[in-house]
């Protein structure tokens, strides 16, 4: 059964239904033959019918092409065997027809018995389907987005009058509104109904009229579709029409889309064109007045953004210019710090220098008497030109020399010995443990400081 339905129409599927409560007929393909054959007239197939299984003429006849073309094909049978299969067919159909006989009449009392209650029932679903229509008119049609409702009403209408006609906003209803009112422009609805007689008539003289469609275009966005698709049966129950053609322009009123002008039935083009006119003529001031209300919030806002801008830039070059004086103040307190701390390590050190001279003074031995055969006086020059004097053995050892030497204040701290004539630097690296006699001091000698620090001049 469910392949039948999908095989024929909603409207043949009811002759189909109605057929089989009549006849009494259980098989569906056996009833769909039946009523192919009488082209789908009911009140033929059932008196047909009724004749067959009685053992009566049939009152439908097929068409002179059929018959012709069945003599046609008699024709080209061999003559020789026409008889045998004619005498086999005829006895073949008198027991078909006598079984039908007896189970005809049996199902035609069933079925006049039955006829009250398959009648109720049909009234019932008639009645059933026309308050679902009523409530829930997309129940019984395929699931579809509103933009293909949209779409294939697009394509029906082009496929049936042509191309010329008003531009077809493609998209949803709740879109188009959606557009208009971002764009403060008027919406034209057309609501499309194929089973009013006027529908055909507009769409023909109106819709493919080409000053309406140059008018439309040029002055409102237009939306359209069948009130037999999900779509436009939704619009169809928030519009409220109440004949068809049906028009409505719609544009913003009060911060929300509102039907400012109806138009239903019947008219000219000049007429549509005049009233379309007068609802854009009557409430254009709003929308001019919207368009003025929008142009001042922005250039209101185009304000508020340049002098939010001017202060952020303002705002950016402070905080640039606190940025870079906390940097130089930083900098500032670092190097104050790192002088800081230069300082008292150079006090640090000279403090050490200090108790280091107090401590060497302490372990000097007692200058021997210029008497002594073993004493020699040496002099020793400072880079300042100051002059050291003092008498030494000859067993003392270089470390003592040096010791001497730095104890002066005048003394830098790191230094080595040295000899102008001949030129002999006496290092204290290579003979610490020397004495002056074995380094070659034997006698009084002069000799001169050399400052070998690197930062002699700072400290």
């Amino acid at each position: 059964m469910a392949a039948v339905e999908e095989e024929v129409g909603d409207h043949q599927m009811e002759v189909l239904v109605q057929f089989q409560d009549i006849t009494g007929i259980d098989d569906v393909e056996k009833c769909r033959a039946v009523l192919e054959r009488h082209e789908w007239n009911i009140e033929t197939a059932v008196q047909d019918t009724f004749n067959e299984a009685e053992g009566g003429l049939p009152i439908y006849r097929q068409n002179s092409s059929s018959s012709e073309s069945e003599r046609k094909t008699e024709n080209l049978r061999p003559t020789d065997e026409e008889d045998l299969p004619s005498l086999v067919a005829n006895n073949h159909e008198q027991a078909v027809v006598a079984h039908q006989e007896n189970t005809g009449i049996f199902q035609w009392i069933c079925g006049l018995f039955l006829l009250p209650v398959t009648f109720t029932t049909s009234i019932f679903s008639d009645i059933f389907r026309f308050v679902v229509g009523l409530i829930w008119p997309t129940l019984f049609q395929p699931k579809t987005t509103p933009l293909e409702d949209v779409l294939r009403f697009k394509e029906e209408f082009e496929a049936k009058y042509g191309t010329v006609h008003p531009t077809f906003y493609q998209g949803s209803y709740s879109q188009v509104l959606n557009d208009a009112k971002q764009e403060l422009r008027f919406v034209l609805v057309y609501l499309h109904s194929d089973d009013h007689q006027d529908t055909p008539e507009f769409c023909r003289s109106t819709m493919t009229n080409p000053g309406f469609q140059e008018y439309v275009n040029g002055n409102m966005l237009f939306w359209t579709a069948s009130i037999k698709s999900p779509e436009g049966s939704r619009v169809s129950n928030a519009l409220r029409e109440s004949t068809y053609p049906f028009l409505a322009l719609i544009c913003r009123r009060d911060n929300r889309m509102m039907v400012v002008g109806r138009m239903e039935g019947l008219m000219t083009v000049d007429q549509y064109v005049a009233l379309l006119a007068r609802f854009i003529e009557d409430n254009e001031p709003a929308l001019v007045a919207a368009r003025v209300d929008r142009q001042e919030r922005s250039l209101a806002q185009t304000l508020r953004d340049e002098q939010d801008e001017d202060y952020r830039r303002s705002l950016q070059a402070d905080q640039e210019k606190e940025r870079r004086r906390r940097e130089e103040q930083e900098k500032k307190q670092k190097e104050e710090e790192a002088e800081r701390r230069k300082k008292q390590a150079i006090l640090e050190k000279l403090e050490s220098i200090a108790r280091l001279r107090v401590e060497k003074q302490d372990q000097l031995p007692d200058e021997p008497d210029a008497s002594n055969p073993e004493a020699l006086c040496v002099r020793i020059k400072l880079a300042s030109g100051k002059q050291l004097q003092r008498y030494f053995l000859k067993t003392h050892k270089l470390q003592t020399l040096y010791d001497f030497v730095f104890c002066d204040e005048d003394a830098p701290t790191e230094f080595r010995l040295a000899s102008h004539f001949p030129r002999k630097v006496y290092s204290l690296e290579s003979c610490q443990d020397a004495t002056l006699e074995s380094v070659g001091i034997c006698s009084s000698a002069a000799l001169f400081v050399e400052n070998t620090a690197e930062d002699s001049d700072s400290d």
